[in-house]
């Protein structure tokens, strides 16, 4: 270190009056300094913050039913529109609560999750005079969903590294899901199977995810997310 520099350009310790032999000193420093930073919010268990998030996503979203409904009342004198975003919003709360209150079991989130994206569903077929059409679209495109979703969430649990692979299993997943959506639909309005946008998107991340897994196993070590894309 210079005479005249105050702090260490690379730990960032300040300067001693006096020269130690060991780093007690310093590792002491590090110790206080992380634990003054640490805010009240970070001291709290994963419950504890998820119970938060719920509570303050919860009043937002109701917060936001409550005005599109208001304000769609007050334009038209009825509500018409206003149906379909208070009913989104209403299941992104039912979904947020099971996965604040059920994270332990998987299995009944995941079913309730489906029951309530599928009662969306039903709301729009209601809303729209004909609950069977679109039923009949809504369940098979929810069941692609939650299949690729369930098969992500596998692979991922699964890996013994966790690093870039999670992002090439991500990118494959969202592949096969353009490519089950229009197909769904495809089916649905032409009677037939005709595959055009979801084949370019499928094509585009095969070959970075193929590139990231290769990346991935061929280093044959994690590579940590955080420090990767610097975070």
């Amino acid at each position: 270190m210079e005479e005249n520099s105050n702090y260490c350009s690379l730990c960032g310790e300040p300067q001693q009056n006096e020269v130690q032999e060991d780093g007690t000193y310093i590792r002491s420093g590090r110790i206080y300094k992380k634990e003054k930073l640490l805010t009240d919010y970070q001291r709290l268990t994963g419950f504890q913050k998820r119970k938060i998030f719920w509570a303050i996503s919860g009043f937002i979203l109701i917060s936001g039913m409550v005005f599109t409904l208001f304000i769609n009342l007050i334009g038209k004198q009825e509500i018409t529109w206003s149906q379909y975003p208070a009913s989104v919003c209403l299941i992104l709360f039912v979904n947020i609560t099971l996965n604040t209150f059920l994270r332990k079991n998987p299995v009944l989130m995941l079913l309730l999750s489906f029951l309530s994206v599928f009662a969306l569903f039903v709301l729009f077929g209601i809303i729209k005079g004909d609950a069977i059409l679109v039923v009949k679209l809504g369940v098979p495109l929810i069941l692609a969903f939650y299949a690729t979703f369930i098969l992500l969430v596998f692979f991922i649990r699964n890996s013994r590294q966790k690093g870039l692979n999670v992002i090439a299993y991500s990118l494959l997943a969202s592949g096969f899901a353009s490519v089950s959506i229009e197909g769904m639909i495809s089916v649905f309005a032409l009677n037939a199977v005709h595959l055009r946008w979801s084949v370019i998107v499928l094509i585009s991340v095969l070959f970075i995810a193929l590139l990231l897994l290769y990346i991935h196993y061929r280093l044959k070590k994690v590579t940590d997310l955080k420090r990767f894309f610097h975070i």
